[in-house]
């Protein structure tokens, strides 16, 4: 896999069609941006992705109802319960 900077990719766009896969980063700044990966392998990924953001919205409800659940509870001592 090939790292490419963001300054190379805005001084030459063509670069992203011939990318397959590559590592996005920003030198300057010394940050990983993320990763490019070509259309063509949107079939294969496809179903990854799914269900990396259906594992996210999973993790992101838990944490709101132990919140809302703190809350709660809270709220329950402040009125004296």
């Amino acid at each position: 896999m090939r790292i490419y900077g963001v300054t190379e990719i805005q001084n030459k766009p063509s670069l992203l069609k011939s990318m397959e896969l590559a590592e996005i980063v920003d030198k300057r700044a010394g940050k990983r941006l993320g990763f490019f990966i070509s259309s063509k392998y949107e079939k294969f990924i496809e179903k990854v992705i799914k269900e990396i953001e259906k594992e996210e919205k999973i993790n992101k409800l838990k944490r709101l109802k132990k919140y809302q659940d703190i809350e709660f509870l809270e709220a329950g001592i402040d009125d004296g319960l």
